[in-house]
């Protein structure tokens, strides 16, 4: 009598027809979360040392935190079965003026970067992948830069174009100026008309401020923690806009765009391994652990109240008051 083992029947039962189809079976034990489980603290995978591994059954996912031991970056990956996979990175942007330097950085480290040169590779990619989100995001206090995609090459391809955009921008002084701010002729083919502020930013922040709702919440943070960080507008206040230069940007990048200062997220069905690799071989490998010196200290209580005036245009829903 033939006696099949276990492992031999199981493989077997992997494959299976249906309407003269073949259709891969995955066993339960192979769901992405549960494969998560199978890490333990002190583990070594591709440069990183597994620190914690916490189910969440109410989100149907398992957390696996990690730490780079070179550099000190933290990693955070969600493994949950869901084929729409999502990487982030994030910077803690700590500016201590309103020229709008992590703002700006935002924008201009998408102009290109050391593998790819080409202008605007970000908004080139938004057209070629299958992503199902791109986009990036600066904040009082962090810039982050996310992606999500269906698609597990697409995945690694986005995966690259980010890294080599935010740890190897080219930083070029023309992209600034299309991104920051310049000097230009009010009519571009005519020198003698008047000078006037452009840039992307520049008349991006223009328009945020033209919102009164804008204004005030802007006015309200910095008046509440008046003493760093949160008493500046890291978006850029335009009147400071053109204070920038071009060496403090890239001096601003190269203090806090730095993988000790870094935060990384991944969501999703693909392998951490294999995203841990990419990260390891494209980027982290090159650097040295720092200190960025970005903490926040806490904002001291106040001893009595306080009050402010800010002004704003008039509301055109408001009544005539005459």
């Amino acid at each position: 009598m033939f006696r099949q083992t276990t492992t031999t029947a199981l493989q077997k039962l992997r494959r299976f027809g249906l309407n003269g189809r073949q259709h891969t079976w995955r066993l339960k034990g192979t769901s992405a979360k549960e494969r998560a489980l199978q890490y333990h603290p002190g583990e070594k995978i591709h440069g990183f040392t597994v620190k914690e591994v916490v189910a969440v059954p109410d989100l149907f996912l398992t957390a696996v935190k990690l730490r780079h031991d070179k550099t000190g970056a933290q990693y955070l990956h969600a493994a949950r079965d869901d084929s729409n996979n999502l990487f982030s990175v994030q910077f803690r942007t700590t500016p201590m003026d309103s020229t709008g330097v992590p703002h700006i950085l935002e924008h201009t480290v998408l102009c290109g970067s050391a593998r790819y040169p080409c202008r605007d590779p970000f908004f080139k990619m938004l057209n070629r992948s299958l992503s199902t989100f791109m986009n990036a995001f600066t904040a009082s206090d962090y810039t982050m830069y996310p992606f999500s995609t269906q698609n597990g090459k697409d995945f690694q391809n986005l995966l690259s174009v980010y890294l080599d955009a935010v740890f190897f921008p080219c930083l070029r002084e023309q992209d600034f100026r299309q991104e920051g701010w310049r000097l230009e002729n009010e009519n571009p083919s005519d020198a003698d008309t008047p000078l006037i502020f452009k840039g992307v930013v520049f008349n991006e922040m223009k328009g945020a401020f033209s919102d009164n709702e804008r204004v005030y919440a802007q006015h309200l943070q910095n008046k509440l923690y008046p003493d760093h960080t949160y008493s500046v507008v890291s978006g850029g206040e335009p009147l400071a806009i053109p204070d920038l230069t071009w060496e403090e940007l890239r001096q601003f990048h190269a203090t806090h765009y730095h993988p000790s200062n870094a935060r990384f997220f991944t969501y999703g069905d693909l392998p951490l391994e294999q995203h841990l690799k990419q990260i390891e071989e494209e980027a982290l490998s090159r650097f040295e652990c720092i200190d960025p010196k970005t903490e926040v200290p806490a904002q001291p209580r106040w001893s009595c109240p306080r009050e402010d005036h800010v002004t704003c245009s008039p509301d055109p829903l408001a009544p005539d008051p005459t």
